[in-house]
Order: structure tokens, then sequence, then C-alpha cells
């Protein structure tokens, strides 16, 4: 007979935190899980940090599933937009083969057009939500209210803004638990998949408070305030700890902390200047108003004046078609990305509209070259090479969908801020990042097995985040013949 599955998504809850605060006896919870449990560690597409959640619930590669960003350069285009997910979540899969499935509110997944089962969306930033049958929205509305689940994402850096922030992230824990309560007594369910999104939240937003070592921490705030960033793990381990209260000893538990968190220190912001310089040695670039502008950013109280004095300066399509214009000009430049790794994109022929490299052996020693002159860069406030490893996504990745993929993805080298750059053939660049999210992902997850036959264990070999679908679906006595993952081998008690 299938087992009951019990997914649990911390997202973005960073594994070493985790497992530190555990073991001081912080989060009681999560170190009573890893006594009973079976756990490891879990390891991220490479060079790639804004797909963990696509790749888990498609169970493929970014290769076949095509995301590797939110917004993504259009295939035989210069336009960069929101790209369209189409590989199906493998409880598609799940529901054609009879299993009945609940979704609370699971990270970046799209509204099912049929389940067998219920499912809640939220809508971020609109505070509200959507759900499946569309029927059941009403329902949750008069039993668990207009907000069952979604928070807050950002805030400011003032004590009032931090405090609001925490106090929201908080309020959104304890509904979301009674929401996932609420779901959890109808019994009605062979897997029930369920995610935190608070701990991603204050991660961006409060990693400053939590790192002495940041120059942006604010010891006067932590004073008064504490540590918001320890309040939510600790809020979200007692909210375990009431849901398993909840579950029968024959339902196997799976946690999943999708990626970790540090400071957001990245060179994304200098990125696009530095391959100008290295296709144009000793021309001198035009200044645009951003780096006229870029003196302000050692200010933080003008974080806001900046957005002001930027926005009026042109609309979203004149700022595209400027941008498509200069990209089709050039060799290669800079397309979206994470902050932990910067996207390069070969203007390539046949590829790209006005392509000027090559294909073939040109475009294998244009990226060599490039490679070469990226590796000579050096963080001048540290004096470490700039960065960290280099991918050519040709290299990592053999798929169905490589066409909006950048051709080289680099890692920063994350060890200090991002400023002030050089190497022989760029000479000295200088440009401070300004961004409102004070922390950012690092690669590494961690995944948890309870239940009544596992053996309570440190798992030594690596998991990768897309042997997780087919793992539940044949706890679930189903198969996923299109995942690129693995069953996980769970060690079973004698």
């Amino acid at each position: 007979m299938p087992e009951k599955i019990l997914f649990i998504g911390l997202d973005a809850a960073d594994k070493d935190l985790l497992l530190d605060w555990a073991k001081v006896g912080l989060l009681p919870t999560f170190q009573s899980l890893l006594q009973k449990g079976a756990f490891g560690i879990t390891k991220d597409p490479p060079g790639i940090n804004g797909c963990h959640w696509p790749t888990f619930f498609s169970g493929v590669s970014p290769a076949k599933h095509g995301r590797y960003w939110a917004q993504q350069i259009q295939p035989g285009s210069y336009d960069i937009k929101s790209f369209d997910f189409q590989w199906q979540p493998f409880w598609n899969v799940l529901t054609q083969a009879g299993r009945q499935v609940v979704l609370i509110d699971a990270p970046e997944a799209p509204l099912a057009e049929e389940l067998n089962g219920v499912q809640i969306v939220e809508k971020p930033y609109s505070r509200s939500f959507e759900t499946y049958p569309q029927s059941l929205a009403a329902d949750i509305k008069t039993q668990l209210g207009e907000n069952p689940i979604g928070s807050l994402r950002s805030c400011g850096r003032s004590l009032v803004d931090i405090q609001n922030f925490r106090q929201n992230l908080l309020n959104s824990i304890e509904k979301r638990t009674e929401t996932i309560a609420h779901f959890l007594n109808q019994g009605e369910w062979d897997l029930f998949l369920t995610a935190f999104r608070e701990s991603h939240w204050v991660g961006h937003q409060c990693w400053h408070l939590h790192d002495p070592n940041h120059p942006e921490h604010d010891p006067e705030i932590v004073s008064s305030l504490g540590n918001p960033l320890k309040d939510i793990y600790i809020a979200i381990d007692a909210a375990l700890g009431k849901i398993l209260q909840q579950v029968g000893p024959d339902t196997t538990v799976l946690i999943f902390a999708s990626t970790g968190i540090g400071p957001n220190y990245t060179g994304v912001h200098i990125l696009d200047q530095i391959l100008l310089r290295l296709e144009n040695p000793g021309k001198a670039m035009p200044e645009t108003v951003n780096q006229k502008l870029n003196f302000l950013k050692q200010f933080k109280f003008l974080r806001e004046l900046k957005k002001q004095i930027l926005k009026p300066l042109g609309s979203a399509e004149s700022k595209r078609k400027k941008a498509a214009s200069s990209m089709a000009n050039r060799k290669c430049f800079q397309v979206p990305s994470s902050e932990g790794f910067g996207g390069i994109r070969v203007n390539l022929v046949g590829r790209e509209p006005e392509g000027k490299i090559q294909p073939g052996q040109e475009y294998k020693s244009f990226c060599e070259a490039l490679s070469k002159d990226l590796k000579e860069l050096v963080n001048l406030d540290t004096g470490e090479p700039l960065i960290k490893n280099i991918f050519q996504s040709t290299e990592v990745y053999h798929g169905e969908n490589p066409m909006g993929v950048p051709d080289i993805l680099v890692e920063w080298n994350r060890n200090a801020p991002i400023s002030s750059v050089h190497s022989p053939k760029i000479g000295k660049l200088d440009k401070v990042y300004w961004d409102s999210r004070t922390g950012d992902h690092k690669p590494g997850g961690l995944f948890l097995v309870l239940g009544p036959q596992v053996k309570p264990m440190q798992l030594e070999q690596v998991a990768s985040i897309i042997d997780l679908a087919p793992t539940i679906a044949s706890l679930l006595e189903v198969s996923l013949p299109q995942s690129d993952g693995q069953e996980m081998a769970i060690p079973i008690a004698v």
C-alpha cells in the first residue's frame, strides 16, 4: 500500500544555521528530527541559482525545463522577458495515477488546471491568493480569513521598518500553520506538499543584522530588536512541531531546505562594464546616468532618492529597445541572472538576429579567451580573484531547451563586497553595488526523511534536487519516466 507523504519546504533556510542552531537547542523540533530521521546535503544545478523550485517540482534539469532565471533572453531576439515555464510538475503525474494531492503554496508552482486534490497559490505582492478548484477560495476566506498565506517580502532599513517586517513574518508563519493544520485535518490526501517562505524573505532583508561583519550591520537595531533571522527560524521550528503533532505514525515526512543564505556580495552590477572594456580595450566608455549617480550609493538614506531620480528618465519599453540595440552591436553582453552568478551571452551568428561570432571553432576560441580574461580580474579591496568559477553552459548542460541559457556563467568570489576591480586589460573599474537585499543565496541545501521504517543517520552521499521528485513518486508507487533524477536510497531500519 502506498505511503502517505508530508513534504515541507523551508524556502532558502540555510542548512548551516539550521544545523548549528539545532545543535545548541534553539531549534528543538529540528534537533529532534535530526536524531530520529535520515538527513543529508543537496546540491544545486551547476552555475545557476534561480531555479531551485522549478527544478524540484519538474524533476528535470534546467537543460530540459529551460529556466535559469525569472527573466531570460527570448530565442531569436535581444528581448528580455519573463520566462514562460512549460514543464509539468510531478504531481500532475501523481494525479493521473489516482493519488490525491494537497498543495499549500508550493513555491513558484503554477496553479493547476486539473488536479486530484486542492491547491492554494499566493499571488505575490497583492496580498491575495488563487485556488484549485476556484470555488475553494470562498470557503477558505470564510474559515481562515482573507490572507491564509503570504507575507511582506521586503522592507526598509529603519528600526520601525524592520520591526514591522519581522512581526509581519511572524504573523504569516502563524497563519500559514493554521492553514496547513486545517487541510491536514481533512485527511484526504496521499501527498501533502507545503512550504514556509518566510525564511527566504528574512534572509534577503535582514542578513546584515545577523552578520556582524556585514558593512551595513547596525548594532543599535540589533540591541533594540535582536536577530530577526534567528527569530523567524525559531518560529518556523515551533510551527513544524505543531504540524508534526497532527501527523499519524504511518506518514513519511520529508523536509527540504532548498538553498543557503549569506551576504549579498556580487559583481552583477559591474559585469557588463567589464565586458565592454574587454571588447574595447583602451576606449573610454560613455557614462550613463546610473554611473554618474553612482557616488550616491555610499549614502544609505539616498536609496529611495536614486529610484525617484531615475524613474522618470524613460519608459520600460524605451529602455528595452535601447538595451536591445546595444546588445546587437556587441560580441557578447550580460543577461539577467541571480546575484550569485553572472550570465554572459555570446552574440552568435544564426542564433541572435545580428550575430558577430560564428558557431564552431570561433565560438569556442572566443569563450576560452573571454574566460581567460575574466580569470585575471581582481577585487582591489581584498587582492583576491574576483571570480571563483567559470562555467560554459555547453559543458554542464546538454538538453532540449538550451536557447535561453547564458553561454558563460561566472561564480563570484563572495568573501567581501565588490566595488573596485582591476585587470591588466581593463585597468581599474569602480562601481558600488546598491540593492535592498543584504543577504543572498549560496549553493547547497539539506533534506531530512522521517518515517516508520527510516533508519536515523546522516547520509554521506550528496543528493541532487532533481532526485526529490522521483523519490516522492516512488514512495507513492508511481514512476516518473521523464525525470532526470534517481530515487534516493533511504536507509531502512532492520
